[in-house]
C-alpha cells in the first residue's frame, strides 16, 4: 500500500485514521474529568480496579504517543504538499501559506467557541516555520527534530531528576478539600455563554505562554522528523521497520509500563509522579510513537485485515472533520449546555462513551464516502486555499 492514483500515500492516511480515533481516548478525559483526577485518580473519587487498568493502559501506551505521531505525520504532509506543486512546475509557497492561515482560522474558531484544547493553531504556526526547512537533508531534519523534541522537555526532565535526588513535599493541590472538589466538579456547569470567559482565558494561555514555552519547540521538532522520514522513503516501506520497531518496543514498553504500574502501586504518590514517572513519560512517549509508526507501516504493507486497513484509510482522509466533530460531541455530552456529565463518569465508563463516539464517526465516514470524495471540512479547507490562488 503506497501511492494511490491521486498521489496520496495510503499508509499516511491509515495512520491518521488510527491516530485521530486514539487521541480521543486521551482528549475525552480533558472534556469529562477535573485535571487533578487525571493524574491522581484517588484525590477525591472512587477508583475501581477496572478503572486502574484503563488508566494504566492510557498513561503507559496512549497519552502523548498518538499526538506525537500526528505531529510527525503533519510534517510528512508538508513535504508531500510541496512536492505536488513542484511536479506541476508551480511554487508551493503561496498555497501553503494560504492553507496554513485557513487552518489557523479554523483552529481559533475551535479554541474560542468549542474547546480550548485546540491543537490546529499550533500545528499551522509550527508548519509555517518548518516549511522553509523542507529542503534540508533528511539526516539533518531528523537530527535537529529529535533535539528540539527532547529539548522542549529538558526543563521538566531536569526538574524530575532533581525530584528523584530531593523528593519534594506533597503539593496541597494533590488532595483537594471538599470545597475545592465541588468547584472542580461544577466548573463546566452553565450555558455556553457562561462558560465562554473561562474557555477564552485558557485558550489564550495555551496559545501564548504554553505555546512559546513547550509546544512550539516540540511540535516543530516532531514535524521536522516527519519531513526527514518522508524524504527517506520511510512511509513507503523503504527501511527496515521491523528492526526499528523491535528496538523501540524493547526500550519504550518497559520504561512506560513499569513506571506507570509502580506509580499505581505507590498509591499515586506525588513524589513518584514528579520524578520517575515524569522522566519515563517523556522518553517513553517519543520512543513508543516511533514504534507505532513502524508498526503501522508494516501493517499497511501486509494483507492482514485489509478491510480494516481500508476503513482506517477512509477515517484518515477525514481526520480534520472528525477531530472537530469529537470536540462538538464531547462538549455536548459533558458540559452544562448539553448533557452535563462532567465529573460524573468513571474511567471505565468513559471507555464506553469513547467506543460509542467511534462507532458514530465510523458510520458517518462510511456514509459520507458513498457520496463524496472528501470530508466536509477537508473540502472547505481545500476550496479555501485553492480559491485564494485564483
Amino acid at each position: 500500500m503506497f501511492l494511490t492514483s491521486n498521489g496520496r500515500i495510503e499508509s499516511l492516511d491509515l495512520m491518521r485514521g488510527v491516530v485521530i480515533l486514539m487521541i480521543l481516548v486521551i482528549n475525552i478525559n480533558y472534556f469529562s474529568t477535573p485535571s487533578l483526577l487525571r493524574y491522581n485518580p484517588l484525590a477525591f473519587a472512587e477508583f475501581s480496579s477496572v478503572d486502574k487498568w484503563f488508566w494504566f493502559f492510557e498513561y503507559a501506551f496512549v497519552k502523548q504517543r498518538f499526538m506525537t505521531m500526528l505531529a510527525v505525520l503533519y510534517g510528512a504532509g508538508i513535504v508531500l504538499f510541496a512536492n505536488k506543486y513542484i511536479k506541476q512546475d508551480a511554487s508551493p509557497t503561496k498555497p501553503f501559506i494560504l492553507r496554513s492561515l485557513l487552518l489557523i482560522i479554523f483552529g481559533l474558531i475551535h479554541a474560542y467557541l468549542i474547546w480550548d484544547g485546540d491543537i490546529l493553531v499550533a500545528y499551522a504556526v509550527c508548519g509555517l516555520i518548518v516549511y522553509w526547512l523542507r529542503n534540508l537533508k533528511p539526516v539533518l531534519l531528523i537530527s535537529v527534530g529529535f533535539i528540539l523534541a527532547f529539548g522542549a522537555t529538558a526543563p521538566d526532565m531536569y526538574a524530575a531528576v532533581m525530584a528523584i535526588v530531593n523528593p519534594p513535599e506533597t503539593s496541597p493541590y494533590w488532595f483537594a478539600d471538599t470545597e475545592t472538589q465541588e468547584q472542580m466538579l461544577t466548573a463546566y456547569q452553565g450555558s455556553w455563554w457562561q462558560l465562554t470567559p473561562e474557555r477564552v482565558e485558557r485558550a489564550i494561555s495555551r496559545q501564548s505562554w504554553d505555546f512559546l514555552y513547550f509546544t512550539l519547540w516540540r511540535c516543530s521538532g516532531l514535524m521536522m522528523i516527519g519531513m526527514g522520514l518522508i524524504k527517506t522513503g520511510f512511509f513507503g516501506g523503504e527501511r527496515n521497520h521491523k528492526t526499528i520497531m523491535g528496538w523501540c518496543l524493547l526500550i519504550g514498553v518497559p520504561i512506560s509500563a513499569i513506571t506507570a504500574w509502580l506509580y499505581i502501586e505507590s498509591g499515586f504518590s506525588y513524589q513518584f509522579f514528579m520524578s520517575y514517572l515524569s522522566v519515563s513519560f517523556y522518553i517513553g512517549g517519543l520512543v513508543l510513537a516511533m514504534a507505532y509508526l513502524c508498526l503501522f507501516v508494516v501493517w499497511s504493507q501486509s494483507s492482514f485485515t485489509q478491510g480494516l486497513q481500508k476503513l482506517m484509510t477512509q477515517v484518515g482522509r477525514m481526520a480534520f472533520t472528525l477531530y472537530i466533530m469529537q470536540s462538538i460531541m464531547c462538549s455536548f455530552i459533558f458540559y452544562g449546555y448539553g448533557l452535563d456529565m462532567y465529573g460524573k463518569v468513571s474511567r471505565s465508563e468513559l471507555v464506553l462513551v469513547t467506543l460509542a463516539i467511534w462507532a458514530m464517526q465510523i458510520l458517518f465516514v462510511k456514509l459520507w464516502f458513498n457520496y463524496f470524495k472528501q470530508g466536509p471540512l477537508e473540502t472547505l479547507w481545500r476550496k479555501g486555499y485553492s480559491w485564494g490562488q485564483s
